[in-house]
């Protein structure tokens, strides 16, 4: 199995890449595994936080014709 290092790298690119669904599913998937990573937990809260301005970002695009 990768470091856990790596594998927080690979839901970072994720992230950044614009997917944060998959990161955020990524981070859970990973906090099964090691439920007291605190760092694990700041991500997810923080992509939670990151997912949900981005829908409704998109719900005021499409509310307003701007997509």
């Amino acid at each position: 199995m990768a470091k856990l290092s790596e594998l927080v790298e690979k839901i970072d690119e994720t992230a950044r890449s614009g997917d944060r669904e998959k990161a955020l599913r990524m981070t859970e998937s990973l906090l099964r595994k090691a439920p007291n990573a605190q760092a694990l937990l700041n991500r997810k809260k923080r992509y939670e936080a990151e997912l949900d301005m981005q829908q409704r970002l998109q719900a005021l695009e499409e509310k307003f014709g701007l997509a």
